[in-house]
């Protein structure tokens, strides 16, 4: 009796811990997938594209947090568990002097917020965010979705004056910004580098990186959170991580700002004006 319940006790555990490991635990691509590598997109590079625009680089940072949800870590991070954490949905603003700021991704509605299980949503951040995209000399949206596009379906709302195209190599848009297509990963998903005038760098991830876990531990989300996704994705999404890394560690100064990361972000100006 003993042995067979041993067997029962067994089976269970495989049948449950495989399963368990393999969507929620496992970092790695899978087999048969590329193996992962840094892309070739160097801090010189960004720098030289940065500093080739003649004109007025931005001077400040800031910031709006105008949402919150709680999920399960595995969700962001493969493998960090499944205790419940804080993750946001930011817009930022670099102010330009003389011309309207640069607003990079467009926050999110109230009805998105509600659809998607937000604990917190803040109306009157979001309205000095919709207040700035109207001021806005460029928009920059990180990722085509509800929390970072202003809440509107995939595919169904462009905002603002500048339509980005999907180039493959990364472009400046202005002086000291410059735009970072994330070919491999999901259509319309882009990082930004900005170069302030005096000096302080920045590096946003998107939904490459949306915690500073993913980056630097090179831990991309669980397998059940990317589960509608291509096969190559998980690949993808590693040779970016590893290229955000690689851009940190050639730059230890910069910024890096991860998608969805409740940190304070550091050297900021505050909240955007009203």
């Amino acid at each position: 009796m003993t042995r067979r319940l041993n067997i029962w006790l067994l089976s269970v555990l495989l049948i449950i811990g495989i399963p368990y490991y393999w969507y929620l635990v496992d970092p790695g691509a899978g087999p048969g997938s590329a193996e992962p590598r840094a892309k070739p997109v160097t801090i010189a590079q960004l720098r030289a594209l940065a500093a080739a625009p003649e004109g007025q680089r931005p001077v400040a940072l800031r910031v709006e947090t105008v949402g919150l949800r709680y999920s399960s870590r595995n969700m962001l991070v493969a493998g960090a568990g499944l205790r419940t954490v804080p993750n946001t949905v930011r817009s930022y603003e670099l102010v330009v002097p003389g011309s309207g700021p640069i607003v990079i991704d467009a926050g999110m509605s109230l009805k998105a917020a509600d659809t998607l299980d937000f604990e917190w949503f803040d109306e009157a951040a979001q309205a000095r965010v919709d207040h700035a995209l109207r001021q806005a000399a460029h928009t920059v949206l990180l990722s085509d979705r509800p929390t970072h596009n202003g809440g509107h379906a995939p595919g169904s709302q462009r905002t603002g004056p500048e339509l980005l195209s999907f180039r493959g190599a990364p472009y400046a848009v202005t002086p000291g910004v410059v735009v970072i297509p994330a070919s491999g990963l999901r259509a319309g998903s882009f990082m930004l580098y900005a170069w302030l005038e005096g000096g302080r760098e920045y590096l946003f991830t998107g939904d490459v990186a949306k915690m500073g876990a993913n980056w630097q531990d090179l831990l991309p989300p669980a397998r059940f959170a990317t589960r509608g996704d291509p096969a190559s994705y998980r690949s993808e999404n590693l040779s970016w991580l590893m290229t955000i890394n690689a851009l940190h560690r050639a730059a230890p100064q910069m910024v890096v700002i991860a998608g969805h990361d409740p940190a304070k972000v550091p050297f900021s100006a505050g909240t955007f004006s009203d």
